[in-house]
């Protein structure tokens, strides 16, 4: 387990929210978590991407797939933006696999990913594929970019126990609304089998872009 913090450092960064039938979210969690729901039996689905260029782990690329459930908040702490639970994650390169299974437990697809980011004026286009098998396409939309600093909570659990980390997130280029005006293309993939998919919603009601970023993982707390 790590004892030290882990810096990633991007380029590009997305993140969009879109709503997922609860009993589907409930499946892809451990026991001792339950979904955040946003209204009832409708919870949340993360999904989530960055274009890394230096850090702990290098160059590359990383897809997330994510459940939001409840912080956790001890007396004096800050209250984070969101906490998630990430299902599956897959990477670009092995050492980028070896950093998220190894050092922060996460569950990653065992083989190589290419994700792409497209952009123009007031959006950008991501897929990601595995081999030319297409996995997702996801497009988001801009609007007022601002520096900001913002803090998340990870749970991940494996064989030796239940964990979590403090996620940090500073960039100098940072948007976020709920027009929905993206959108999710999910295809059948391993990556997404877990999921419903003619029953994820198509647009995001939450949208965050950043840019010129860094990611801040604090070490491991077992919960």
């Amino acid at each position: 387990m790590s004892e030290s913090a882990g810096q990633y450092f991007f380029k590009e960064g997305v993140s969009c929210l879109f709503e997922i039938p609860t009993d589907n979210a409930r499946r892809l969690l451990p026991k001792h978590l339950q979904p955040v729901e946003r209204r009832p039996e409708s919870s949340v689905l993360s999904v989530s991407a960055f274009d890394f260029h230096a850090g702990d782990a290098g160059q590359y690329q990383e897809l997330v797939l994510a459940i939001l459930v409840p912080p956790l908040v001890k007396k004096g702490e800050p209250l984070p933006k969101a906490a998630l639970y990430p299902f599956m994650v897959g990477t670009s390169t092995q050492l980028g696999r070896d950093q998220g299974i190894e050092r922060w437990k996460l569950p990653h697809f065992p083989q190589d990913i290419n994700v792409t980011f497209s952009e123009n004026n007031s959006s950008v286009k991501l897929k990601a594929e595995e081999e030319g098998a297409p996995i997702l396409e996801l497009t988001v939309t801009q609007h007022i970019f601002a520096q900001t600093e913002l803090l998340f909570h990870s749970f991940m659990s494996d064989p030796q126990g239940d964990f979590k980390a403090d996620i940090t997130m500073r960039g100098e280029l940072y948007s976020e609304h709920e027009f929905e005006m993206g959108s999710l293309v999910l295809f059948d993939h391993e990556m997404t089998r877990g999921l419903a998919v003619d029953e994820v919603a198509c647009n995001p009601f939450r949208e965050q872009w950043m840019r010129n970023g860094v990611e801040v993982f604090s070490p491991l707390q077992r919960v």
